[in-house]
C-alpha cells in the first residue's frame, strides 16, 4: 500500500498520528519535516506525555506547501493598484491585505458535522447526522430490511465519522481536508461493497452529495420518515428499484 494511501485511511477512521521531535536515531529521515525543521522558530503544538507531539501527517504537509507558495495577486487588485496614484497605493494594499486575511480566516475554519454509517445490506448503508438518533435509525432499519426479505444480519453497530477528527488549532482541518477524509470514508465503503446511501438530516445530505455518494433516498429527519406514510411509502418504492438490496 501506499504511504499516502495508508495516511488516508487512517485519516478516515480518526487514528492520529504521533512523530518525535526530533528524528530518532537509525531511522530514514521524516518526509513531512522541512529540511530546516531545527532552524526553524519553535512554534506551539499539541504535546503529549511522550515528548512528541500530536500531529496530522497530511495536514502538516499541507500547511509547509502552503507556506512555501507565494501568495499571487488577483488581477483585479493588480489592474486596481496599476489605476491608483502613488498617495492611495498604501491604502489599497491594507485593503488587499484585510480581503486576504479575512478570506484565509474563513476557509481555514473546520466545519462540524458527524455521520453515522448504517450498513444495512451488502450494498446499502443509511445514514443520519444525530447521534441520538442512530440506536432508532438501526431499529427501523431492521424492520424494514426485514419486511423486505432481506438478510438483516449485516446490521451492526453504527460507523460514527466525526469532525473535527480531533480538538486542535494547529491542524489543518478546513473544508477541504474533511471533503478528502470523508471521500476516503466512502471509497472504504464502496470497496466493501456499498453501492447506495439513504441520507437521513440535512447534514447528512449535504456531505453525501459533496463526495459524489449515490443517494437512493433522502429525508430532513428520521422522525419525519418514521411518522409520515407518505415518506415510508417513497422510501419503500426506492428500495424496491434495487435489484440488489
Amino acid at each position: 500500500m501506499r504511504e499516502q494511501q495508508r495516511l488516508d485511511y487512517l485519516q478516515a477512521m480518526g487514528i492520529v498520528q504521533w512523530m518525535p521531535r526530533q528524528p530518532l536515531p537509525g531511522v530514514p529521515a521524516p518526509r513531512w519535516l522541512p529540511e530546516d525543521a531545527h532552524a526553524a522558530a519553535p512554534r506551539p503544538a499539541l504535546t503529549s506525555e511522550g515528548g512528541g507531539h500530536i500531529a496530522h501527517p497530511m495536514a502538516a504537509q499541507l500547511l509547509h506547501e502552503a507556506a512555501a507558495q507565494p501568495v499571487a495577486k488577483e488581477p483585479a487588485v493588480q489592474s486596481k493598484l496599476a489605476d491608483t496614484p502613488a498617495v492611495a497605493i498604501s491604502d489599497v494594499a491594507s485593503e488587499s491585505v484585510a480581503d486576504v486575511a479575512a478570506a484565509a480566516t474563513t476557509d481555514l475554519m473546520p466545519p462540524r458535522f458527524e455521520l453515522h454509517f448504517l450498513r444495512v445490506s451488502a450494498a446499502g448503508v443509511w445514514v443520519c447526522d444525530d447521534v441520538a438518533q442512530a440506536e432508532r435509525l438501526a431499529a427501523f432499519a431492521y424492520r424494514v430490511m426485514s419486511a423486505l426479505q432481506s438478510p438483516a444480519g449485516l446490521l451492526q453497530a453504527p460507523l460514527c465519522f466525526r469532525w473535527p477528527f480531533i480538538e486542535s488549532a494547529h491542524d489543518d482541518q478546513s473544508r477541504p481536508v474533511a471533503l478528502q477524509a470523508l471521500s476516503a470514508q466512502w471509497q472504504f465503503l464502496r470497496d466493501q461493497g456499498v453501492r447506495y446511501a439513504v441520507a437521513f438530516g440535512q447534514d447528512s445530505d449535504h456531505w453525501l452529495q459533496q463526495v459524489q455518494a449515490p443517494l437512493l433516498f433522502r429525508a430532513a429527519c428520521l422522525s419525519d420518515v418514521m411518522q409520515n406514510a407518505q415518506y415510508k411509502r417513497q422510501l419503500w418504492q426506492a428500495l424496491l428499484t434495487q435489484t440488489e438490496l
